[in-house]
């Protein structure tokens, strides 16, 4: 037997100061599994934290922890006006980004290794989150939901093993990456060895969620990356640049989201040199078809709905070559903190 169901479920009751953790038990969230059990998660619901009086505060980096080891590529924003994990019922014409699909429905489609990179876990699950400037008072809310299985159905479900060759296709520039990942057999000692899990041997793949701000203003008309070691974005895993002309990974771009300050024009991605596409995404304020968070301004502010990244028409391929998400203003700069990106996709490292 397999279900979908709620696998933990998180409440924050208390003020936390400034750059205050919020790490809770498992426990906490009834989020430990039998014996006979693995899970995986397929995405996180969350209320944010907004007072009394309507002031909005700063929920940040939301990560899993899946039996003790934190997810290296997920990381999202709890703060409602960048939200884009809202409650279900909350999100906007009803379309939601899951971390991958089930491993039951990657399976079933003929490509696990590319689909089913829902986060594993044998054990337990834990979330944390961090208090933004100005800390929270308002209470929040986190929920993860998934698939729990049990082991004596999962060769009947998943099949014998899990592997073998898989090919990545980008149409767009007539390309394609060929790679192959030892078989797996399931098993509750196997599970986080599966797509998906932290403890996969190369190539692994996984789904990558993130989100970034510009740390600095930009400079009018000029490009603006969404890079780290520049300094433009405040942390490495807010980091859109991908030197994979060096680092033996790739990354399928699938989804962009972007909240438009004032003064955004265009955002788009560089890859190996190239604007794609030529033309840019037009990302004005109020007019932005990959507009993120609360629907305000686009809808009235008294509706509440939220938009969730949007998932691009065909996917864009990072291998083997430097690839990153720009911004620009324009000509007249944006303020400083004022834009958020984001992105999903599907990861593979590769053997070095």
């Amino acid at each position: 037997m397999f279900e979908f169901q709620l696998l933990g479920d998180w409440t924050s009751v208390g003020a936390l100061a400034a750059g205050t953790m919020y790490r809770p038990t498992s426990i906490a969230g009834d989020a430990e599994l039998a014996n006979d059990e693995v899970a995986e998660v397929m995405f996180l619901e969350v209320i944010p934290p907004v007072t009394g009086l309507g002031v909005v505060e700063n929920l940040e980096n939301i990560r899993l922890i899946l039996d003790g080891k934190e997810h290296p590529f997920i990381n999202i924003s709890g703060t409602d006006t960048f939200l884009t994990q809202p409650p279900t019922t909350n999100a906007k014409d009803s379309y939601y980004v899951t971390f991958g699909a089930s491993l039951y429905d990657a399976v079933k489609a003929g490509n696990p290794v590319l689909l089913g990179t829902c986060p594993k876990y044998s054990q337990n699950l834990r979330i944390q989150a961090q208090s933004g400037v100005g800390g929270i008072t308002a209470s929040f809310r986190i929920k993860a939901w998934g698939y729990r299985y049990e082991l004596d159905q999962l060769t009947r479900l998943l099949g014998d093993s899990i592997g073998g060759s898989f090919s990545v296709i980008d149409s767009r520039n007539n390309r394609q990456l060929d790679s192959f990942k030892i078989p797996v057999i399931p098993s509750k000692n196997t599970w986080t060895q599966l797509p998906g899990g932290l403890d996969q041997a190369v190539p692994k793949t996984n789904f990558l969620y993130r989100y970034a701000f510009n740390v600095n203003a930009t400079v009018a008309n000029i490009p603006y990356q969404m890079r780290y070691d520049t300094g433009n974005v405040a942390l490495e895993e807010y980091n859109m640049r991908f030197e994979y002309d060096r680092i033996k990974s790739a990354l399928i771009v699938s989804g962009l989201g972007v909240r438009a300050p004032a003064n955004l024009l265009n955002t788009w991605f560089n890859i190996d040199g190239d604007d794609r596409p030529k033309k840019r995404y037009p990302t004005q304020q109020n007019f932005n078809q990959f507009h993120i968070g609360v629907a305000a301004p686009l809808l009235p502010a008294a509706i509440p709905l939220y938009y969730s990244v949007k998932k691009l028409d065909k996917p864009y391929l990072i291998w083997n070559e430097i690839g990153y998400l720009q911004i620009v203003d324009n000509g007249v700069p944006v303020i400083a903190g004022a834009a958020c990106t984001s992105i999903f996709g599907t990861i593979i490292e590769m053997n070095p």
